[in-house]
């Protein structure tokens, strides 16, 4: 791809030099391809960012989930802890 921009580039130039018209060829406008490619590669990164946007919510929601269930264990072992410690059992001698 480098080496067609380079070729290109370099028979502008020449033509510049040789017509001494400096100007731009801008006739790839009026065919519209340009255009397409850049809607085709701003499609693509759409989708890429809409799949990141997507997993990052679902990886968010499943943390939040695991939280929870980890909150509801913990409470469960410091009922346990508080009721043993509030009944001290004596061991017979």
């Amino acid at each position: 791809m480098l080496e067609s921009v380079r070729q290109y580039l370099q028979d502008w130039s020449d033509a510049c030099e040789y017509a001494n018209e400096c100007a731009p060829d801008l006739s790839f406008f009026g065919n519209g391809e340009p255009f397409t490619a850049l809607l085709f590669i701003g499609a693509v990164c759409y989708l890429v960012w809409a799949f990141n946007e997507a997993r990052i919510h679902r990886r968010a929601e499943a943390f939040a989930g695991a939280a929870h269930s980890a909150q509801g264990e913990l409470m469960a072992v410091v009922q346990q802890m508080q009721q043993g410690a509030a009944a001290p059992k004596k061991l017979a001698a």
